[in-house]
């Protein structure tokens, strides 16, 4: 019998994982809070399949954007595009209830991003609160003091994800002058303290030569870091189309990282990587969905569409939202394009069933 996708999407996220729990068997104290992920993720796939069976889809990810504030201004950065400067952030007791949710309902992990989230001290301890979720902390790596380091060295289920472009040339262009020696002496700190990090790297055609390398990943894994995100670049910012990969560009990443699995002690993620084993987009809430700082759950990142918020409403309500089930429904019609995201890749098509047309502030 044909597995079905959420089949197939939860079988690669236990594989990763397994993975992950071998590459991490240096370190044993991350080895073990890995374990107990793994262990609950059996239990979280029962529990979604539950609810699957009674109308509530509930995705195994969640990625969580904590807050609009950051101390850098990074050129493109689809968070400065899409920030509200009116909105209000999610009350710390929401914060605190939207986790047990999120566990109750069967989600593993959950992603926290920005702004910048280790300037929201509360999603972060929120998360250390819940070490059956894994949790990954996509930073920009310039605020790392001894308090974080120590805080990330007790908490070994949550995973910091440090952002660079390439080499010290192309991350500080993109993201200000000394930025890049900011995050080595960062990873440098992790490494010491025996806290086992990823590096996550926005790829565009600019800097895809500088990263397909051995010596690009031998230079990192050095440092330290045993998890490479290669997220592609989607051009939220006006004229930016050029530096979008193209086809062949994207296949090839994805060859890249098949093939730096076999050799290296480390996970390669490309994102959002190739869909149609899984019958197309996976947003929505098919595999995953993104929460904005205002509490709008949105399909993805670079979806900035929302009817529902968590503030207003428990997230097994949220998840019911009509905008989210239509893009469900004609997952199969959003292929992967120009651009990272195949929803922003099919802006139009969004705009034909009626979906670009509803407010994403609640």
């Amino acid at each position: 019998m044909q597995k079905s996708y959420r089949e197939l999407f939860g079988g690669s996220l236990h594989l990763t994982l397994k993975s992950g729990a071998a590459i991490l068997s240096d370190y044993p104290k991350s080895k073990k809070a890995l374990a107990k992920v793994i262990k609950n993720l059996n239990a979280a796939d029962k529990k979604r399949n539950t609810l699957f069976k009674e109308g509530t889809q509930v995705p195994p990810l969640i990625i969580v954007s904590t807050t609009d504030e950051c101390n850098l201004r990074c050129s493109g950065c689809y968070s400065c595009e899409f920030k509200k400067d009116e909105r209000k952030e999610i009350t710390p007791q929401r914060k605190s209830e939207f986790y047990n949710e999120a566990s109750d309902l069967g989600v593993g992990i959950i992603m926290l991003a920005g702004g910048e989230p280790l300037l929201s001290r509360e999603w972060l301890d929120g998360l250390a609160a819940h070490p059956e979720l894994l949790g990954i902390v996509f930073t920009n790596g310039t605020l790392f003091t001894k308090e974080r380091v120590d805080w990330f060295n007790a908490n070994r289920h949550i995973i910091p994800a440090l952002s660079i472009e390439g080499d010290e040339q192309q991350t500080d262009m993109r993201r200000g002058a000394g930025v890049y020696k900011t995050v080595l002496k960062s990873m440098s700190d992790l490494k010491d303290a025996g806290v086992p990090f990823g590096v996550s790297i926005t790829v565009t055609k600019d800097n895809l030569g500088n990263l397909l390398s051995d010596s690009f990943i031998d230079l990192y894994m050095d440092k330290g870091a045993r998890m490479f995100i290669f997220v592609e670049y989607v051009p939220v910012a006006k004229s930016t189309e050029s530096l979008v990969l193209s086809q062949e560009e994207k296949e090839k990443l994805q060859e890249f990282c098949a093939a730096q699995r076999k050799k290296k002690p480390a996970l390669f993620i490309p994102f959002p990587g190739d869909e149609e084993p899984f019958g197309g987009c996976l947003a929505a809430g098919r595999g995953f969905l993104h929460i904005n700082a205002g509490g709008a759950i949105e399909p993805c990142p670079f979806a900035p569409l929302s009817d529902v918020s968590i503030n207003n409403m428990s997230l097994k309500q949220a998840l019911s939202s009509n905008l989210l089930k239509k893009v469900r429904e004609n997952h199969h019609l959003l292929k992967e394009g120009n651009g990272g995201c195949a929803l922003w890749s099919n802006r139009a098509l969004l705009e034909e069933m009626g979906i670009v047309s509803v407010k994403n502030e609640i």
